[in-house]
Protein backbone atom coordinates (compact mmCIF):
# COMPACT_ATOMS: atom_id res chain seq x y z
CA UNK A 1 0.00 0.00 0.00
CA UNK A 2 2.79 2.40 0.88
CA UNK A 3 4.58 1.77 -2.42
CA UNK A 4 1.35 2.32 -4.36
CA UNK A 5 0.79 5.65 -2.59
CA UNK A 6 4.37 6.67 -3.34
CA UNK A 7 3.99 5.72 -7.00
CA UNK A 8 0.72 7.61 -7.37
CA UNK A 9 2.24 10.76 -5.84
CA UNK A 10 5.31 10.44 -8.06
CA UNK A 11 3.17 10.00 -11.18
CA UNK A 12 1.04 13.03 -10.27
CA UNK A 13 4.06 15.19 -9.52
CA UNK A 14 5.83 14.20 -12.73
CA UNK A 15 2.65 14.84 -14.72
CA UNK A 16 2.47 18.33 -13.20
CA UNK A 17 6.09 19.06 -14.09
CA UNK A 18 5.62 17.74 -17.63
CA UNK A 19 2.59 20.02 -18.05
CA UNK A 20 4.62 23.00 -16.79
CA UNK A 21 7.46 22.17 -19.16
CA UNK A 22 5.03 21.87 -22.08
CA UNK A 23 3.50 25.23 -21.18
CA UNK A 24 6.88 26.92 -21.15
CA UNK A 25 7.77 25.20 -24.41
CA UNK A 26 4.61 26.55 -26.09
CA UNK A 27 5.56 30.04 -24.92
CA UNK A 28 9.10 29.45 -26.20
CA UNK A 29 10.44 29.90 -22.68
CA UNK A 30 13.03 27.22 -23.27
CA UNK A 31 15.43 28.08 -20.47
CA UNK A 32 12.60 28.15 -17.92
CA UNK A 33 11.43 24.75 -19.18
CA UNK A 34 14.93 23.29 -18.83
CA UNK A 35 15.23 24.76 -15.32
CA UNK A 36 11.89 23.19 -14.42
CA UNK A 37 13.13 19.79 -15.58
CA UNK A 38 16.34 20.22 -13.59
CA UNK A 39 14.40 20.92 -10.41
CA UNK A 40 12.32 17.79 -11.01
CA UNK A 41 15.49 15.69 -11.17
CA UNK A 42 16.61 17.02 -7.81
CA UNK A 43 13.26 17.18 -6.01
CA UNK A 44 11.29 14.24 -7.42
CA UNK A 45 13.91 11.76 -8.53
CA UNK A 46 16.64 12.51 -6.01
CA UNK A 47 19.37 12.61 -8.63
CA UNK A 48 21.11 15.87 -9.52
CA UNK A 49 20.58 16.71 -13.20
CA UNK A 50 24.34 17.02 -13.64
CA UNK A 51 24.68 13.29 -12.90
CA UNK A 52 22.64 12.53 -16.03
CA UNK A 53 25.33 14.15 -18.14
CA UNK A 54 28.15 12.02 -16.77
CA UNK A 55 26.59 8.56 -16.45
CA UNK A 56 25.41 6.01 -18.95
CA UNK A 57 21.79 4.86 -19.00
CA UNK A 58 22.44 1.61 -17.11
CA UNK A 59 24.21 3.43 -14.29
CA UNK A 60 21.51 6.08 -14.14
CA UNK A 61 18.86 3.35 -13.89
CA UNK A 62 20.82 1.78 -11.03
CA UNK A 63 20.89 5.13 -9.22
CA UNK A 64 17.15 5.58 -9.67
CA UNK A 65 16.50 1.93 -8.66
CA UNK A 66 12.70 1.92 -8.92
CA UNK A 67 11.17 1.21 -12.37
CA UNK A 68 8.60 3.98 -11.78
CA UNK A 69 11.39 6.49 -11.16
CA UNK A 70 13.25 5.23 -14.22
CA UNK A 71 10.12 5.74 -16.35
CA UNK A 72 9.64 9.21 -14.86
CA UNK A 73 13.25 10.04 -15.73
CA UNK A 74 12.60 8.85 -19.28
CA UNK A 75 9.59 11.15 -19.53
CA UNK A 76 11.61 14.10 -18.24
CA UNK A 77 14.38 13.43 -20.74
CA UNK A 78 11.87 13.23 -23.60
CA UNK A 79 10.35 16.54 -22.51
CA UNK A 80 13.83 18.08 -22.34
CA UNK A 81 14.51 16.68 -25.81
CA UNK A 82 11.43 18.41 -27.24
CA UNK A 83 12.48 21.70 -25.64
CA UNK A 84 16.05 21.29 -26.84
CA UNK A 85 14.83 20.60 -30.36
CA UNK A 86 12.54 23.63 -30.14
CA UNK A 87 15.40 25.90 -29.26
CA UNK A 88 17.32 24.78 -32.33
CA UNK A 89 19.62 22.05 -31.05
CA UNK A 90 18.66 18.85 -32.91
CA UNK A 91 21.87 17.04 -31.93
CA UNK A 92 21.34 17.73 -28.24
CA UNK A 93 17.73 16.61 -28.61
CA UNK A 94 18.83 13.36 -30.27
CA UNK A 95 21.08 12.53 -27.30
CA UNK A 96 18.22 13.17 -24.87
CA UNK A 97 15.75 11.10 -26.90
CA UNK A 98 18.24 8.24 -27.00
CA UNK A 99 18.70 8.35 -23.23
CA UNK A 100 14.92 8.46 -22.74
CA UNK A 101 14.52 5.33 -24.89
CA UNK A 102 17.31 3.49 -23.10
CA UNK A 103 15.73 4.26 -19.73
CA UNK A 104 12.37 2.87 -20.82
CA UNK A 105 14.17 -0.28 -21.89
CA UNK A 106 15.91 -0.45 -18.50
CA UNK A 107 12.59 -0.07 -16.66
CA UNK A 108 10.95 -2.69 -18.86
CA UNK A 109 13.76 -5.14 -18.13
CA UNK A 110 13.24 -4.67 -14.38
CA UNK A 111 9.45 -4.65 -14.30
CA UNK A 112 7.50 -4.65 -17.56
CA UNK A 113 4.49 -2.34 -17.76
CA UNK A 114 1.73 -2.13 -20.35
CA UNK A 115 2.79 1.38 -21.34
CA UNK A 116 6.38 0.38 -22.15
CA UNK A 117 5.75 -0.84 -25.70
CA UNK A 118 3.96 2.36 -26.67
CA UNK A 119 6.77 4.49 -25.19
CA UNK A 120 9.41 2.42 -26.97
CA UNK A 121 7.54 2.82 -30.25
CA UNK A 122 7.08 6.56 -29.73
CA UNK A 123 10.72 7.18 -28.85
CA UNK A 124 11.98 4.85 -31.59
CA UNK A 125 10.59 7.28 -34.15
CA UNK A 126 13.11 9.82 -32.86
CA UNK A 127 16.04 7.45 -32.29
CA UNK A 128 17.74 5.41 -35.01
CA UNK A 129 18.35 1.89 -33.68
CA UNK A 130 22.03 2.12 -34.59
CA UNK A 131 22.55 4.95 -32.08
CA UNK A 132 21.42 3.16 -28.94
CA UNK A 133 23.90 1.24 -26.84
CA UNK A 134 24.43 -2.32 -28.07
CA UNK A 135 23.08 -3.60 -24.74
CA UNK A 136 19.57 -2.43 -25.79
CA UNK A 137 19.49 -3.74 -29.36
Amino acid sequence: MLREDYLMRLIEQVADVLAQIAGHERKREYEVAIDEAGRAWDELLGVPRAVVEVTDSATLAELLRDPAKIRAASQLLAAEARVTKGRGDPLGAAVLYRRALELVLEARALEPAESDDARVFELSREVPASTIDARYR
